[in-house]
C-alpha cells in the first residue's frame, strides 16, 4: 500500500478563545519592544514586515502573533491606524474601473 505524503494534510483548531490568546500574547511582547514610542513604533514595523513576509511563503506563521503586533501597533499610533481604519475599501467597481476587476468585459 503506498501512502503518499501529500494526500495527508495536517490541519489545526485553537481550543482556545482567540481574543484571550491575542491579549496574553500582546502581553508577553511588550515588553520586549523598547522603552520609548519611537523605539516602539520601529520594532514594531519590523516585527510585522516578518510577519506579512511568512504569511506570503507560509513558513513560520502566527496568525495570533500577528494579531498581537497589530494590537499593539494600533496602541503605538492611534491616530495613524484610525485614519488607515477610515479609508474606504476597495471594491469590485473601482477595480473595474481600472480594467482589472471581475466584471470587466474583456472577450478572448
Amino acid at each position: 500500500m503506498h501512502l503518499c505524503h501529500r494526500s495527508r494534510r495536517i490541519r489545526a483548531a485553537r481550543s482556545e478563545n482567540p481574543d484571550e490568546a491575542i491579549a496574553a500574547r500582546v502581553a508577553a511582547l511588550r515588553p520586549f519592544l523598547g522603552r520609548t514610542g519611537e523605539e516602539r513604533q520601529v520594532a514594531l514595523r519590523r516585527l510585522l514586515r516578518a510577519e506579512r513576509r511568512a504569511a506570503g511563503t507560509g513558513i513560520g506563521y502566527d496568525a495570533v502573533r500577528h494579531a498581537a503586533l497589530r494590537r499593539l501597533l494600533a496602541e503605538a499610533e492611534p491616530a495613524r491606524f484610525a485614519a488607515s481604519l477610515s479609508r474606504p475599501a476597495r471594491t469590485h467597481e473601482k477595480a473595474a474601473t481600472r480594467g482589472g476587476g471581475p466584471s470587466s468585459s474583456t472577450s478572448r
